[in-house]
């Protein structure tokens, strides 16, 4: 079975991209964009999947660091998908009564409007899904996550609001990539 290094925990829209295109792989979650290319570096993973570009701010800087340090990484290709972020609370969270908003820096950034306009506190943490988890796990009403509606199933979270990007169309590209002795033997 093949193994995809990603970034985050279940139901990061890295993970969700690398089902896209892999729908039998094995997701192989990581905490951070180092640790994927290390993964894939290692021969933990054949291959890791990381978040280039976004259609609302550009290129994911910590990602593009991250494949700098990837000597040896073969890009194999892109998947560019479809991001719905959701604001996720715990079950009879009421969204009057949120304070703050914890998700990754870039889904922060993508959804800037709509948090800023509800006055919520920003918190940047290191992955979206990683944000519902800590959100189940904290059980505070007054604080919610921006992450994916796999991520609001996955921990039991409810979706108190969908398509909240402050662009409708929003897409990110990811590149999946492997070791140049992996891809070449493949």
């Amino acid at each position: 079975m093949i193994r995809i290094a990603y970034q985050g925990f279940p139901g990061a829209f890295s993970q969700l991209a690398a089902r896209q295109r892999f729908p039998e792989a094995r997701t192989m979650p990581m905490p951070d964009f180092e640790a994927v290319v290390r993964a894939v570096r290692t021969g933990a993973s054949e291959y890791g999947i990381l978040p280039l570009t976004n259609s609302i701010i550009g290129a994911v800087a910590s990602a593009h660091e991250a494949m700098a340090l990837g000597a040896g990484l073969q890009l194999l290709e892109q998947v560019i998908a479809p991001i719905q972020h959701c604001l996720l609370a715990l079950p009879g969270a009421a969204i009057e009564r949120l304070r703050s908003v914890d998700s990754h820096p870039a889904a922060l950034a993508q959804c800037a409007r709509f948090w800023s306009a509800r006055q919520l506190l920003p918190h940047p943490v290191d992955d979206t899904a990683g944000a519902a988890r800590r959100i189940a796990m904290d059980r505070d009403y007054t604080r919610a996550a921006i992450a994916s509606v796999e991520a609001a199933e996955h921990y039991g979270l409810t979706v108190l609001l969908r398509d909240i990007a402050d662009a409708p169309d929003n897409r990110t590209t990811f590149v999946i990539f492997g070791c140049e002795r992996a891809t070449a033997a493949a």
